[in-house]
């Protein structure tokens, strides 16, 4: 979880400083590549958490949804912004 609240950190201070001064933030992509560099190592930490057990799934699933959605949700946001009509 401490991963994936690093990776949201970087999205916030990417929309933060859009909304100050959009002329030097950072793009998009950019800010995909930093939280990814938080969310992957996250995602694949929370996999290995996962027991034989399945009380554990229900705990390892916070960290693996919430790494997934940085994952996947950037790439869909930067997607639609490029083919938008």
């Amino acid at each position: 979880m401490t991963l994936a609240t690093a990776g949201m950190a970087v999205w916030a201070a990417t929309v933060v400083w859009m909304i100050a001064d959009r002329r030097s933030a950072p793009s998009l992509e950019s800010a995909f590549w930093v939280s990814s560099l938080f969310s992957l190592p996250g995602w694949i930490l929370a996999l290995l958490t996962l027991r034989a057990k399945r009380s554990w799934l229900f705990f390892a699933m916070v960290p693996i949804a919430l790494n997934t959605i940085l994952l996947v949700l950037p790439w869909l946001l930067i997607f639609l912004r490029e083919h938008r009509a």
